[in-house]
């Protein structure tokens, strides 16, 4: 069994759920093979393992899940005592035991990092990302529609289980909110947030979480078709793109218990925007390997000049040592050969996961119809999107006083109530985001009725009268 981790660990609801699942597959009876009575089982019928590669062959699935996964490190004879979750380290971590100068005066064997030898990942963290609704994403289109710009964004959501992989998790994303950022149509570059506590906040009194972020890389044809450049043949992710995808996973790292730290990758998820083989507007999710994350958070990994599809080992400084990081290259007379990473092929480090919406759209926020407009969304630097007082009276006279649930489910307007400066209301929005997170509209209605919204209310319609 691995080591109990040095800090108390409390892992994510989802990951306490599937640790209680067994995992096991039931498997038919064999009408030939099977000689024995219904209570019974012989290897003909005895259920698939989690991470049985035949079954996940037979259902088409790529990668296994991350409990299938622990599981499997947790089989055998050993029962995971000689095969433990260990987060990869790529610096020089000199400790009590070397008898040594610091380097570049002197390193040991104790203190110097392994040489990594990359490999594809069979495994990943989240199966499955799902937009609860088309109109999230066009919604978020919107002003790249307008103005040309590439955009991104955060993804906010929830993680819930996948059934159709063994012990699954998918990414439920129910919102993108647009942190203040520098765009251009061929550039995009997020920019420090001032109101990045308040979006958290409310975020996680509604019950949901940054999941993931998103960016778009669209290059308009004729007809409303956009331009396809991505693919086996070029790039899928360029190394800068995931070199960023990295940094976000070590941002964000998954809370384990069977490792030392307490952490181990990421549930983070990148999903990109840009043109499939048809011309029209495609999305493809994407996670990167715990090894890419370890590459990027010891920051040996750099990107390429003139060539996307590859990234670059820098190379051992006085100050800063690096291990060796190979990977396996087909040769001309197709012999599998080690190579080091300078350069690298980037996609040794992707993992790609599927993106869906369901049939039924599904709505944690409001999905507004007919002529109703959505509320402007903030940080958008066009006359179309301004977000003020004037814009937001204008959304709320929309609705009847009945329907301020309607009105106000949407986390856009949340973060403009909660951090507008006419009538400070971020300190008495708490039982309104448990009527959002519950659906409530009586309590919501109730709500409405207080001073502080009462006020509001009368310098809205003022505000419309003019």
């Amino acid at each position: 069994m691995s080591k109990v981790p040095s800090v108390v660990v409390v892992e994510d609801d989802i990951d306490v759920e599937l640790s209680k699942q067994d995992g096991s597959i039931p498997k038919s009876k064999d009408k030939v093979n099977c000689q024995h009575g219904a209570n019974s089982q012989c290897g003909h019928c005895i259920p698939y393992d989690p991470f049985d590669e035949e079954y996940l062959r037979e259902h088409k699935i790529k990668f296994m899940s991350f409990h299938s996964y622990t599981r499997k490190m947790a089989g055998g004879l050993s029962k995971g005592k000689f095969a433990p979750l260990k987060s990869i380290s790529c610096k020089v971590e000199q400790s009590s035991r070397c008898e040594h100068l610091p380097y570049p005066q002197g390193m040991c064997s104790k203190c110097q990092p392994s040489a990594i030898t990359l490999n594809r990942q069979p495994w990943r963290h989240v199966d499955s990302i799902m937009f609860e609704n088309p109109q999230i994403v066009e919604r978020f289109l919107k002003i790249w529609r307008e103005s040309g710009n590439q955009r991104g964004g955060w993804l906010y959501g929830r993680y819930e289980l996948y059934p159709e992989v063994p012990l699954g998790m998918k990414a439920v994303v129910c919102a993108i909110y647009e942190p203040p950022q520098e765009t251009s149509k061929d550039t995009l570059k997020l920019l420090p947030d001032p109101k990045e506590e308040v979006v958290e906040e409310i975020a996680a009194n509604l019950g949901l979480r940054r999941v993931g972020w998103i960016f778009t890389d669209l290059i308009p044809l004729s007809d409303g078709k956009v331009k396809c450049y991505r693919g086996g043949e070029t790039h899928f992710l360029s190394a800068q793109e995931i070199i960023t995808a990295a940094h976000y996973q070590n941002t964000f790292p998954n809370k384990c218990k069977q490792t030392d730290e307490g952490m181990f990758g990421s549930k983070f998820t990148t999903v990109c925007v840009t043109g499939n083989k048809e011309n029209e507007v495609h999305m493809e999710g994407y996670q990167v390997s715990n090894q890419c994350m370890a590459l990027v958070k010891d920051e040996i990994l750099v990107p390429t000049k003139d060539a996307p599809e590859l990234g670059y080992v820098i190379e051992s400084t006085d100050e800063k040592y690096v291990p060796d990081v190979f990977f396996m290259e087909m040769d001309k007379y197709k012999n599998e050969i080690k190579k080091v990473g300078r350069p690298l092929p980037v996609e040794y480090l992707l993992i790609d996961v599927p993106v869906s919406s369901p049939l039924q759209p599904l709505a944690t926020f409001a999905i507004l119809e007919g002529d109703r407009n959505h509320f402007a969304v903030g940080n958008r630097l066009l006359e179309s999107s301004l977000q003020d007082f004037n814009s937001f009276a204008q959304y709320m006279s929309q609705f009847r006083s009945a329907e301020f649930l309607t009105a106000v489910s949407d986390l856009h307007v949340l973060i403009f109530m909660a951090t507008q400066d006419i009538m400070p209301l971020r300190d008495f929005l708490g039982p309104l985001y448990e009527a959002i997170r519950t659906a409530n509209v009586e309590a919501a209605t109730e709500w409405s009725y207080l001073d502080h919204w009462s006020q509001m209310q009368a310098l809205i319609q003022a505000t419309t009268m003019n």
